[in-house]
This record gives structure tokens, C-alpha cells and sequence, in this order.
């Protein structure tokens, strides 16, 4: 006989692992804001800035649909959640290389 499986063990790891995820991205974003603030507010920074704070409010956006949808029994869109993600965290990270070269 199998032994019984924890299945809120699973769930709630998950849970955590997206809250780490959005506190990691919100790092970077204040990362990239004192960056911006730092060289002053040019035109450059300014768009930085703004992009900065888009890209964080997706990525707390996204965490905070995925979490809701493991309610459900059957969570869909898993694929394109993580895409956006993907796309989200590279566009931080791009922005904060320009901040830094320009």
C-alpha cells in the first residue's frame, strides 16, 4: 500500500513560490526606481520609471490571477501565464541594463 499524500502540501507551495516570485520582481523594480532617481530624471529615466512600474503591476497581476485559479479543480491557462511572466521579467531586467547604459 502507497502511503497518502499530503495534497495541500502541494498547493500551498505553490502559493508561496508565486508570493517569492512577486516579492523578487518588487525588488527589482525599487532596484530600478533608485536606479532612476539616482541619475535624475530624464526623459530616459522617466520612461524607464514608467515601464518599470508596468512591468511590475503585470507581474503582481499575473500572481495574483495564478493564485485564484488554484482554487479551481482544473487551473487552465497555465502556458501563457508563464509566458507572460517570462516576458514580464526580462523586460525589467532590460530595462534596468538601459538605465544603467544610457
Amino acid at each position: 500500500m502507497r502511503g497518502a499524500a499530503d495534497p495541500g502540501a502541494q498547493p500551498e507551495r505553490t502559493r508561496l513560490a508565486w508570493r517569492r516570485t512577486v516579492l523578487a520582481a518588487t525588488a527589482c523594480a525599487l532596484l530600478l526606481f533608485r536606479l532612476a532617481f539616482e541619475r535624475g530624471l530624464d526623459p530616459a529615466g522617466a520612461v524607464g520609471l514608467a515601464l518599470g512600474l508596468l512591468c511590475w503591476l503585470a507581474m503582481l497581476t499575473l500572481a495574483h490571477r495564478r493564485i485564484k485559479e488554484m482554487a479551481r479543480p482544473r487551473p487552465a491557462g497555465v502556458a501563457r501565464l508563464l509566458a507572460a511572466v517570462a516576458v514580464s521579467c526580462i523586460a525589467v531586467a532590460l530595462l534596468g541594463v538601459l538605465l544603467i547604459l544610457a
